[in-house]
């Protein structure tokens, strides 16, 4: 697929994603940006380490190092494909939508802890007294923005070339360790 059409289709499928979001639930509206987001990330990922047949169970299945949103937070701020601020945003969407998940209450974004929650939001670009809903869905899209864009930039290293030692130079390395050894016992 072309650039220009992976775009169209990644707009497309934004403009659905805010679509749906203002269709759902308070409940609904959190878990399924989270697990947007979440999707965005393992997507970033995918595209920034080397590929193998094996990744997908390597990495991100089951109890795989990178099969959890928080892992997928952590991992695209260490290769440094997210900032600290958007790792701070992530975190926190993550929280809200742990409150929402948890809660066998009906909850709402009004719920005070949640609501502050919302409020801190840094790419949320509504004032601050703005209700905490608008908030929470204006930052996942400038969030989902920037790593749709740090996707797209994106090039992933090649697998390591093989570089186990020949047979060869596994002789040398022990004729030497030995010419060492013959050494030391001669000095001690």
């Amino acid at each position: 697929m072309k650039m220009d059409e992976f775009q169209k289709k990644k707009i497309e499928e934004v403009k659905a994603f805010r679509s749906t979001l203002t269709k759902e639930s308070d409940r609904g509206c959190a878990l399924f940006a989270s697990s947007y987001l979440d999707k965005a990330l393992s997507d970033l990922l995918y595209c920034a380490l080397a590929y193998d047949k094996k990744i997908e169970r390597d990495l991100f299945e089951g109890n795989a190092p990178l099969s959890e949103f928080s892992a997928r937070i952590k991992m695209a701020f260490y290769l440094g494909k997210i900032s600290k601020v958007e790792k701070r945003d992530l975190d926190l969407i993550k929280k809200i939508r742990n409150e929402f998940a948890h809660n066998a209450n009906a909850i709402d974004f009004e719920e005070e802890k949640i609501k502050n929650q919302c409020r801190e939001l840094s790419f949320s670009y509504h004032d601050k007294d703005h209700r905490p809903r608008g908030h929470f869905t204006a930052a996942c899209l400038g969030l989902l923005a920037n790593i749709n864009n740090e996707t797209m930039l994106c090039q992933a290293p090649e697998i390591k070339a093989d570089n186990a030692p020949t047979e060869e130079k596994k002789s040398e390395i022990r004729d030497y360790a030995q010419k060492m050894a013959d050494e030391i016992g001669k000095n001690a």
